[in-house]
């Protein structure tokens, strides 16, 4: 008889604890889990970082804004106000250059004298 039917139940329950040994090395450790989590957290605190200094970045941006945007306003009114008195101004302009060029054509006096 051969060696192996003598001993197939030994060789089978090697087998087994063999096959067991190896599925059990293939499992992970805590301190393996606990280094690659740690690992990923970091990575997430520090994308939650530059995230919290976008969004605040963005914010200072978008008050700027609104502030220039109300400059703006503001510089629009009184370009409009100056516009106005421009016009005003003109107008009065022309009406003055019409009594002076009727003052021009009016006939000359002569003194007495």
């Amino acid at each position: 008889m051969s060696w192996l039917k003598n001993h197939t139940t030994t060789a089978r329950a090697a087998v087994i604890i063999a096959m067991g040994g190896l599925a059990l090395s293939a499992c992970a450790t805590n301190g393996y889990v606990d280094e690659q989590i740690a690992a990923v957290n970091s990575r997430i605190a520090q994308t939650d970082q530059r995230v919290a200094s976008a969004a605040s970045r963005a914010e200072a941006a978008n008050t700027a804004a609104q502030a220039a945007a109300t400059e703006a306003r503001a510089a629009n009114t009184a370009a409009q106000g100056a516009a106005t008195e421009a016009r005003s101004a003109n107008q009065r302009l022309d009406q003055t250059n019409g009594r002076i060029d009727a003052m021009e054509k009016a006939p000359a006096r002569t003194p007495r004298g």
